[in-house]
């Protein structure tokens, strides 16, 4: 296990992952309304990296045993 992480440095993983969250839901919406065959594909493109990101920093987190 590293160094334990600061208070600042969740902190920062907490806004980091709240944001995330918040980009995927937006990224569904837009790809559900949206009727331009290559934007949704864009859009959900973006959602399967938001995802990825937030997964990651989800890993980050538990290997650093805070979660």
């Amino acid at each position: 296990m590293g160094e334990i992480m600061s208070i600042e440095e969740l902190s920062c993983f907490s806004k980091l992952l709240l944001y995330e969250r918040t980009s995927v839901k937006k990224y569904k919406a837009y790809a559900q309304t949206c009727e331009d065959l290559a934007l949704k594909e864009l859009y959900e493109d973006i959602i399967q990296r938001q995802i990825e990101h937030y997964n990651s920093l989800l890993e980050e987190l538990q290997r650093q045993g805070e979660i």
